[in-house]
């Protein structure tokens, strides 16, 4: 089994989703608690992602799917990303999100590709 992969929130997602899932011993980082990255634009928060080794969590798909397309289809480094929607997992329920990531998270030796849906 190999360890969980290392996360970042997009900015949408409050500060608690990032410190719930690393109370639960997950290597999660959020837009919104890094000043580097709050507000920057989603090309920049791809790049960090990249840089980090982290996989991008986000429900905004029409922005970061052609960052991903982009990198694979230069050759380059691509960030992953794992997708959700709102309707599926309503931001006001944060226990359910984390529940949901955390699960995902925990599959074993899943065969992860570089666009997840949760």
């Amino acid at each position: 089994m190999t360890a969980p992969e290392a996360l970042l929130l997009d900015e949408h997602f409050p500060p608690s989703l990032a410190d719930m899932l690393r109370q639960s011993g997950f290597d999660v980082v959020g837009v919104s608690e890094d000043v580097s990255l709050k507000g920057a634009s989603d090309d920049v928060i791809y790049r960090a992602a990249i840089t980090q080794g982290r996989r991008v969590v986000t429900e905004n798909v029409r922005d970061f799917r052609p960052l991903l397309v982009s990198a694979v289809n230069t050759g380059g480094v691509a960030a992953p990303l794992l997708l959700t929607t709102a309707k599926r997992h309503p931001r006001h329920d944060i226990g359910g999100l984390a529940s949901a990531i955390a699960q995902w998270l925990q599959q074993i030796d899943p065969p992860k590709q570089l666009e997840e849906w949760l």
